[in-house]
């Protein structure tokens, strides 16, 4: 996780825009080798069932051809957004996973941020973190 990824008090109309966002901020910090070909895997991903995961928090993520190296990005929005049909989140982890040759790593990434994210105490935190530095150190290595 670098700084260069890490973004606060975003605005966004939707779930899609905040991907994008995302997807750009990754593209600028080299960790992707075709912005689009990521974006339409991370919504295709998204297609197939949603990435909400509760605690106004998503995940959307995708092991892809696209990606250069592992990255985990995080971003807090200014103001919640209707991620699905049933949720607004607030805070956003997108994942992008080199395919092939990283295996699960994905899931691995996704299973340490879960066992973080269904504490109270840490979901408080992120949303009072000042810098990027703070988010990093509360996300540590998942």
């Amino acid at each position: 996780m670098s700084k260069e990824i890490v973004m606060f008090d975003v605005k966004a109309e939707n779930a899609e825009g905040i991907i994008r966002l995302i997807a750009d901020a990754m593209d600028k910090d080299d960790r992707l080798i075709d912005k689009e070909g990521y974006v339409a895997d991370v919504m295709a991903r998204e297609a197939s069932s949603s990435t909400a995961v509760g605690f106004s928090v998503a995940t959307p993520h995708s092991k892809s051809v696209h990606v250069k190296e592992p990255s985990l990005a995080f971003v807090r929005l200014a103001h919640p957004v209707k991620w699905d049909d049933t949720e607004s989140v607030d805070m956003i982890f997108q994942i992008g996973v080199p395919s092939p040759g990283q295996g699960d790593r994905h899931l691995e990434i996704l299973a340490g941020l879960f066992r973080k994210v269904m504490h109270e105490d840490f979901r408080e935190q992120l949303k009072n973190a000042k810098n990027a530095d703070e988010v990093i150190e509360l996300i540590g290595t998942v």
